[in-house]
């Protein structure tokens, strides 16, 4: 098959691979298209202790089944987004219902598990959801970005946030905003220094639209809502967006925090704790979230694909090196074995 390989870093090559060769628990999946995630980037950029070159990427897997267990639901043919957290099942945080806290989760694109920039790719079958053969992969293919939504949203809760701030307006910063829309979240900030960005966040509902280079972004956030917000989602991981979210909140507020670009950062303790400031980290999702992301994405209830690109795998290398500079109000690339659609 052809893959496109992460040989070293900023390097991924269109290659020739060996064919997956599956476990008993695992389908083959030929793939109709595969997102880029922030992740994929990571490791891309050689920040990822986890992704170790040779290896092929990628984990937002949409595409057709071409051979599965005997005892799986899927079936040769049926089109399929696939949940790439495979967990183990057996330890206490999974029978609980908690697989994002799995003590032995894998991933694919990551560690040992070959991922789904590639023509083929094997996936645990009871991973795999069947989806209706009309669903754009441009639209499925957001399914497990979206889960890590949902699982944030389902942390916030909308019972006391009636002034909400985005920290970044990237992918999972703007799928936040959508979802805030959807489940009725009444007045929503965003921040970021991209104006195609903020743009974006503007025309989805979020306003005010904030740059933090302008200023103090704590105090303009305090002068929007006095007192401070209820809740922050801080979407983007470095120091200054994580000390602005902790600052910008009200006392008793909660700080959602699932960036990881910078894996230490210096916090002011003493005023999280003198404010009784929540901070609570949130990390991939549960089934039921991911299940949970599928239904409003067939639904049409959140719809970002407008905001996706396809690009043929064969032009990886274009596509990473695009995410790496200032993709604006693109929020996701496909690659596929061909093709080329979107924005």
């Amino acid at each position: 098959m052809k893959a496109l390989v992460y040989t070293g870093r900023d390097r991924v090559e269109y290659q020739s691979w060996p064919d997956p060769d599956p476990r008993p628990s695992q389908a083959v999946v030929a793939v109709e298209a595969t997102g880029i995630c922030g992740s994929d980037m990571a490791g891309f950029h050689g920040r990822s202790s986890r992704r170790v070159p040779p290896l092929i990427l990628g984990h937002e897997v949409v595409g057709v089944v071409r051979s599965a267990p005997p005892s799986a639901a899927v079936r040769p043919g049926d089109r399929v987004v696939a949940n790439p957290l495979q967990s183990c099942g057996r330890c206490d945080a999974c029978r609980s219902g908690r697989e994002n806290q799995c003590a032995d989760w894998k991933l694919l694109g990551m560690d040992t598990e070959q991922g789904g920039l590639a023509e083929l790719v094997a996936v645990e079958a009871d991973n795999l959801t069947v989806i209706p053969s009309d669903m754009p992969a441009e639209r499925a293919a957001f399914a497990e970005p979206l889960a890590n939504t949902m699982h944030i949203m389902g942390i916030a809760s909308r019972e006391d946030a009636a002034t909400t701030l985005l920290m970044g307006a990237g992918t999972q910063g703007i799928l936040a905003l959508m979802v805030a829309r959807h489940l009725g979240y009444p007045r929503i900030a965003a921040a970021d220094t991209d104006p195609a960005r903020r743009e974006l966040a503007r025309r989805l509902g979020a306003d005010p639209c904030l740059d933090p280079a302008d200023g103090d972004l704590a105090a303009a956030v305090r002068r929007w809502s006095p007192g401070g917000v209820d809740l922050a989602i801080e979407a983007v991981g470095v120091d200054a967006t994580r000390s602005a979210a902790i600052s910008a909140v009200r006392k008793g507020g909660r700080v959602v925090l699932l960036g990881l670009h910078d894996q230490v950062s210096p916090t002011d303790y003493a005023t999280v704790v003198r404010n009784e400031t929540n901070l609570i980290g949130s990390f991939a999702y549960t089934r039921r979230d991911f299940a949970a992301a599928l239904e409003v994405l067939t639904k049409r209830e959140v719809d970002p694909s407008p905001y996706s690109r396809t690009m043929p795998l064969q032009r990886g290398q274009e596509a990473f090196e695009f995410l790496s500079g200032a993709p604006g109000a693109t929020l996701k690339v496909l690659l596929a074995p061909q093709g080329e659609r979107g924005v």
